[in-house]
């Protein structure tokens, strides 16, 4: 029943990706030859939800942010971000087979100012142009650890307020513990479809923040 209701949803969203998205491919899952042969370095693709774009409504993004998708795979939330007033946008991934989909996606799409390339989130340490930072559970747990450590030595060195979006996030604890504050969180009927934002303030005390929560029945 899973598998039937995976195929459905995929075949559902390639026809919004025919119809309204300039016949671009972002909602068929994929597993790239560099994850099929190393599942430690990163998980499947799937195509990031359309809510990320209520949750960016949330945040009041400027001109002056510049925000990085932490294994983009084809590119559908870049696609979401292009929508908001980001100075720069840019995505990495593991794998060139997704990386060159995105920029295709991408070229479809008339969005040449998105930036795609390949990296890897184990090593990759270029943060310092950024202050949002966007995963959708595309790492295992080693690499999800080692990502936060350099991001959070890029704040260190270059220190900036910066936000953490999560969708489906599952090491909510090693964002906390890398000095992210929660601050918002959309929860969606389908739990693996869940967001999370989290926040580091240059200066900021130790005061407890509060959360924000919203219950969503739809993704």
């Amino acid at each position: 029943m899973y598998k039937l209701l995976c195929k459905l949803y995929q075949m559902l969203e390639s026809i919004v990706d025919i119809v309204f998205r300039k016949k671009s491919d972002f909602s068929t899952w994929v597993i790239p030859k560099e994850i099929a042969e190393n599942e430690e370095k990163g998980n499947k693709y799937q195509p990031s939800t359309d809510s990320l774009k209520k949750v960016l409504k949330k945040l009041k993004i400027t001109q002056e942010d510049s925000i990085i998708d932490i294994g983009c795979g084809k590119g559908k939330a870049l696609y979401i971000m292009s929508k908001f007033p980001f100075k720069k946008i840019c995505g990495y991934d593991l794998s060139k087979e997704l990386v060159d989909l995105a920029k295709t996606n991408m070229k479809k799409l008339g969005l040449n100012e998105v930036e795609v390339f390949v990296a890897d989130a184990s090593n990759f340490n270029k943060y310092d142009d950024y202050n949002y930072f966007y995963i959708y559970n595309s790492v295992p747990e080693k690499v999800f650890i080692k990502m936060m450590k350099n991001i959070k030595k890029s704040i260190e060195k270059k220190p900036r307020n910066c936000t953490f979006i999560y969708l489906n996030p599952v090491y909510d604890n090693i964002v906390k513990n890398n000095d992210f504050k929660e601050f918002y969180n959309y929860k969606s009927i389908i739990k693996w479809f869940n967001y999370k934002c989290y926040k580091i303030e240059v200066g900021e005390t130790n005061e407890k923040n509060n959360c924000e929560s919203y219950n969503y029945f739809f993704t």
